[in-house]
């Protein structure tokens, strides 16, 4: 795809900035004023996991971690990844209606490879951040994080991988979330995690690489998991405290899951934008200042506020692309 054409979008501190996209794929799209970040566990539908505590491990208190609970957040809208409005099921793959339910009745078409391949993504940020508090012998604090891509993320996709033909893969990460509730050292669950992390990248692969080679479908997608993050540190954060630190943990996994997929897809960035990615690499660098570890600092390194233009420069540079 070409980098002919230019996509307004309202970027988390209300400013804009360009994205480059094709004139077949990408039309131009800007996200509405009153645009706001939904918790990521309804990014695609509602989803209520009742029988596994539902709401109560984003509901803890800092410090608190523990097993209790692994269903979904509430919240969340098609508003959420409006900047993929302009995909389609005939854009990156098989498609049909996906989406399954949603707030207020508004479903989110989780056939939109943009959705689909994002909350792929953020199945990847849960378990980086589950697996970093693990090795950190955080084990108690991890497991909540490790249900997450099956409570919050696999119910509402499975229709969409059904359509897709990806083999399911949701006993591959019910098996991950059992084994490590079994404790003892990383290295006897690192058979099981990467077994979850193949299946996940044997789903995104199913997006066409025209789409998922194109760096301006990359740059969305980081674009998406940057604002996610930045709203989970909104919920983590309140008056100078740690207030949720699940959410502080959740926004660290969206971040790096981001900077691996820029990793991942230097050459195509480097490729669209050499001096560029330097920058990048630099910004993110600078955005995740406010995540300086996994466990979460006595107090919060910057505000909300002071994070929002914080990670200004990356949101305006992942723009050019």
């Amino acid at each position: 795809m070409s980098n002919s054409t230019r996509t307004k979008l309202w970027v988390g501190v209300g400013a804009s900035v360009l994205l480059g996209s094709s004139a077949a794929t990408w039309a131009d799209n800007p996200l509405p004023g009153d645009y706001t970040q939904g918790p990521d566990s309804l990014l695609l539908a509602q989803v209520d996991q009742g029988g596994e505590g539902d709401e109560a491990d984003h509901q803890q208190q800092a410090g608190e971690g523990g097993e209790g609970g692994e269903g979904g957040e509430g919240g969340g809208s098609a508003q959420t990844f409006s900047m993929f409005d302009d995909l389609d099921a005939s854009v990156g793959g098989e498609g049909g209606e996906g989406g399954e339910g949603g707030e207020a009745g508004q479903g989110v078409d989780a056939s939109n490879p943009g959705v689909y391949y994002t909350n792929l993504a953020m199945m990847k940020g849960h378990l980086a951040i589950a697996r970093e508090l693990y090795q950190q012998g955080e084990q108690t604090a991890s497991q909540p994080h490790f249900g997450h891509p099956l409570h919050e993320h696999y119910e509402p996709l499975e229709p969409a991988l059904e359509r897709r033909g990806v083999a399911p893969f949701e006993d591959t990460l019910e098996a991950l979330m059992h084994d490590v509730r079994e404790g003892g050292e990383w290295g006897e669950h690192a058979d099981a995690y990467q077994a979850a992390i193949d299946a996940i990248d044997a789903a995104m692969q199913d997006v066409d690489a025209e789409l998922r080679d194109d760096p301006a479908f990359q740059s969305r997608v980081q674009l998406a998991l940057l604002r996610q993050a930045v709203h989970e540190y909104e919920e983590a954060v309140d008056d100078g405290q740690f207030v949720n630190v699940l959410e502080y943990q959740d926004g660290r996994g969206f971040m790096l899951t981001a900077r691996a997929l820029l990793e991942q897809h230097a050459e195509l960035f480097k490729a669209s934008d050499e001096a560029a990615y330097a920058e990048l690499m630099a910004a993110y660098d600078q955005a995740m200042a406010a995540w300086p570890s996994a466990v979460a600092p006595q107090n919060p390194v910057m505000s909300y506020g002071e994070l929002s233009a914080n990670t200004f420069k990356l949101e305006s540079l992942l723009g050019r692309y």
